[in-house]
């Protein structure tokens, strides 16, 4: 996935700001085009004023970013310590380099709002100087590009044969944790970079959970099967919830199959340019309490999906996220019965010009295993 230093630059000229401060790693990695790992502490500068970039990174990363990066961002490696020749090294504390790099500058803008090692570390460095850019960040983040949508396909593409994968391995005794598995096995082998989140194979009642984990639960007869799965591609994640009936579900649970499924393929019919998340949650909601069963519906309509799994735009009520052509997010009505059972079903859909587009659409929201 290719840098969007562009857009930094675009942040900064647009809020007339004299410096950029990034420190929350997704934002780095999205900035950049150079995938994080784990939750070392990295910091990004951009001076309007000289039009330089800076990244700092901890010294075991230097080479990494060093290769990746274009030449006009300057790349440093903080170590007290330890000074390879050859190395650009400084030799100052977290803070210590937030102080330098602001020295001069009035109006810095920061990502201080979002989650991250320095967070405190910056906002006590420069206190009332910091100017919060989250939200204009989160703003250039929703919109996709082609290369991100692209990449985002091919997670969802490769998370499809998955779970294809998890069905065919279906039998009784098998255990959730086995079929988490085999999805890691067969998505690995096809390209992914790892899972978006932790797999969920859940069957009764542990799929009335709506985040739950594997365990060794046996599948038996006359279950359903919740498998809610994504990867990485490129940098870009896919999330995709799919029901497999194994045996004969209850009447109850065909009816919160049928309600769960209406209500995904209405709200996707509602989503549009200039529509209120809230609005198509809404939607969803109506249908399902058509069936009865609104109070089972116990969290939000859907998430967006980019670099993280979970980032705006959110589809819940009181949302004032204003749809746009470029947004990717989840579309996952659920009900569930605690003890008994869980339902839900998700597709990942795209925001064009004129609507919608579902790009989980190869596999059927439903799939009868026997």
């Amino acid at each position: 996935m290719g840098h969007n230093f562009a857009k930094l630059r675009e942040l900064s000229e647009t809020r007339g700001l004299d410096l950029l401060i990034v420190h929350a790693l997704d934002n780095i990695e999205y900035f950049t085009g150079v995938r994080t790992i784990g939750d070392a502490a990295l910091l990004l500068t951009y001076s309007r004023r000289d039009d330089v970039a800076r990244l700092y990174v901890p010294l075991l990363e230097y080479h990494r970013y060093r290769d990746a990066l274009p030449g006009f961002i300057e790349v440093y490696a903080v170590s007290k310590f330890v000074k390879p020749s050859g190395i650009p090294v400084v030799s100052m504390d977290w803070k210590e380099i937030v102080v330098k790099a602001s020295e001069g500058f009035e109006k810095i803008g920061v990502d201080v709002s979002q989650g991250g090692p320095l967070q405190l570390t910056i906002y006590k460095a420069l206190g009332e100087r910091a100017v919060d850019v989250s939200q204009d960040i989160w703003k250039a983040r929703m919109i996709k590009s082609e290369e991100e949508v692209l990449a985002i396909k091919e997670a969802v593409e490769v998370t499809t044969k998955g779970i294809q994968a998890v069905v065919a391995e279906l039998r009784e005794g098998v255990t959730e944790a086995f079929l988490a598995g085999v999805f890691e096995h067969a998505t690995r082998r096809r390209g992914a970079e790892g899972a978006a989140f932790e797999p969920i194979v859940a069957f009764k009642p542990n799929n009335a959970y709506p985040h739950t984990l594997p365990g060794n639960r046996v599948l038996s007869k006359n279950d359903l099967v919740l498998v809610d799965v994504g990867v990485k591609v490129r940098g870009r994640c896919s999330d995709i919830t799919r029901m497999v009936i194994w045996g004969r579900p209850s009447e109850d649970e065909k009816r919160a199959i049928e309600a769960v499924v209406e209500a995904a393929n209405t709200a996707i019919d509602a989503v549009k340019p200039g529509v209120k998340a809230s609005e198509v949650y809404e939607v969803a909601a109506k249908v399902l309490e058509k069936y009865g069963l609104r109070e089972k519906f116990i969290h939000g309509l859907g998430h967006g999906i980019g670099i993280l799994v979970h980032e705006p735009p959110y589809l819940r009520a009181g949302s004032e996220h204003v749809l746009e052509p470029g947004m990717v997010f989840t579309i996952e009505p659920g009900v569930y019965e605690p003890g008994k059972y869980g339902v839900r079903v998700e597709e990942d859909v795209l925001v064009t010009k004129s609507g919608v587009e579902v790009l989980s659409r190869g596999l059927n929201l439903v799939i009868e295993a026997t």
